[in-house]
């Protein structure tokens, strides 16, 4: 009790107000006591396909009670199979990445195999907007929040920062840039310590970025994940927006997963094959380091632009709306799910219940969540 109490007394609860252009204001979630976890409260609301829920920090448990906890869903068919993996939030402020989480955790249902969700990876990047020296402008450009029209009503959805939060790392960045602990490669910029995909596969005496990544390291291995999917988002317009990084080992599922995209949804997407001499980042570490096939999706986020106003409207933008981006992430998953499944037929992994790929990018994900 008395480690909780410490905690409880470190922990200031947020109460952040977006104003929405309907002039309604919404009230954060606060940071609460969850079973002794101190994080922000999301708002998702799970299909009847849901068999249960954990938290990170049952793979790594000193993450319980401190703010890089996250809850993880899990969708279990009754039927073997194999089992995918897929995480929105690496980085907070790619609200794409998040709201693909959202779809499949509102409308999945698995017939074989395992879905394992986690919407908010970093879930202390979501705690803050701040615009720290060194970061990149888009970092905490555009809204604190979005906002949806569903079919029970307006739903509000949290971005946050590229980085761990400063005040709960724990550990300062360090002074003469970051450099991972495995790599030859020239320092990075200090902040990139609190990059969760510069982290993996993660330590447990270093800062809290690096324990949650090794949380996430755990889990791949202990749930004996087979394909796993990291959802980012790039600046609109530049060399990553559009693309699919896949872990050597695996870019041979993913070419023919882009072929056919080409052919069922004529959506066009770059193929590149993870820098294995460039450590620290998911699809090349989760490859390596696990026997799961690792990939990760970018899609473009106006917000990232490198002039883009500050009041961007990452939801509604004419060229890159949010429901055309989720859905490359959504199709994505599913097109190489299917190659995997065809190859691996006693570890198929067969779901259905979500939005058309069609359907996403004309209407938006309002009308696709609870």
């Amino acid at each position: 009790m008395a480690k909780r109490t410490k905690l409880a007394a470190v922990v200031v609860v947020l109460f952040l107000f977006a104003s929405l252009a309907n002039n309604a204001f919404a009230q954060a979630p606060s940071a609460q006591d969850i079973q002794g976890r101190y994080l922000i409260e999301h708002d998702y609301r799970p299909s009847s396909g849901l068999s249960r829920t954990g938290w990170l920090s049952d793979y790594y448990p000193e993450l319980l009670g401190s703010p890089g906890d996250s809850k993880v869903y899990y969708f279990e068919s009754a039927k073997p199979g194999g089992t995918l993996f897929v995480a929105g939030g690496t980085h907070a402020n790619e609200i794409a990445g998040i709201m693909a989480t959202a779809v499949f955790i509102e409308n999945l249902n698995v017939e074989a195999g395992r879905v394992i969700v986690v919407p908010n990876l970093n879930n202390s990047a979501v705690s803050h907007q701040e615009k720290e020296v060194g970061l990149p402008a888009y970092a905490s450009r555009g809204p604190q929040w979005i906002s949806l029209e569903t079919p029970s009503g307006t739903r509000f959805f949290k971005i946050g920062s590229r980085a761990t939060n400063k005040a709960h790392q724990q550990v300062a960045d360090p002074q003469g840039g970051y450099v991972h602990p495995d790599s030859n490669e020239a320092p990075l910029a200090g902040w990139e310590f609190r990059n969760l995909n510069r982290a993996y596969p993660g330590r447990t005496d270093s800062g809290l970025t690096q324990k949650i990544a090794y949380a996430v390291m755990q889990l791949l291995i202990r749930e004996k994940v087979d394909v796993a999917f990291d959802y980012h988002e790039a600046d609109a317009g530049g060399r990553l927006a559009n693309m699919m990084v896949a872990n050597p080992k695996n870019i041979e599922t993913a070419a023919a997963a882009l072929f056919d995209l080409e052919l069922d949804y004529n959506l066009s997407l770059k193929l590149e094959p993870s820098n294995m001499e460039f450590r620290g980042l998911s699809h090349r570490e989760w490859g390596a380091g696990t026997d799961a096939q690792s990939f990760l999706t970018e899609t473009p986020n106006p917000a990232m632009v490198a002039d883009a106003p500050e009041d961007t409207d990452v939801v509604n933008d004419p060229e890159n709306p949010l429901g055309s981006r989720v859905a490359k992430h959504v199709y994505a998953t599913v097109a190489v799910v299917r190659v995997y499944s065809g190859e691996h037929p006693d570890k198929a992994i067969v779901f259905s219940g979500l939005p058309g790929f069609e359907e996403l990018t004309a209407n938006g994900v309002g009308p696709y969540l609870q």
